[in-house]
């Protein structure tokens, strides 16, 4: 029973996920291809994710949970930034190194 609940919401956070990343709109944020390729291969990871475990080749072991807790948290921190994965991975006190480039 433990397996099918993990595997539910293991399911349902990866199509959470996919869907909110492939419906991005960029508008005026800047293009970065390092996080433009993170995304697609999130989006990659997230849709195979879904198409194992719609097949059954995919179920998540009850001793996997902490796995599925930190999809959870990635889901409700792409939610929140409106699915832009560089606000996700941004540093916390803002530093891009402007100093660096001179």
């Amino acid at each position: 029973m433990d397996k099918l609940i993990l595997t539910h919401v293991t399911l349902v956070l990866s199509a959470v996920m996919f869907v909110r990343m492939f419906t991005y709109r960029r508008g005026d944020a800047t293009f970065r291809r390092d996080v433009s390729i993170m995304a697609a291969l999130i989006m990659m990871c997230c849709g195979a994710t879904v198409i194992y475990i719609l097949a059954g080749e995919l179920v998540v072991p009850r001793n996997a949970w902490p796995m599925v807790l930190l999809l959870a948290v990635l889901t409700a921190s792409l939610m929140r930034c409106g699915g832009n994965l560089s606000k996700v991975l941004r540093h916390p006190y803002g530093w891009d190194g402007r100093e660096r480039r001179r």
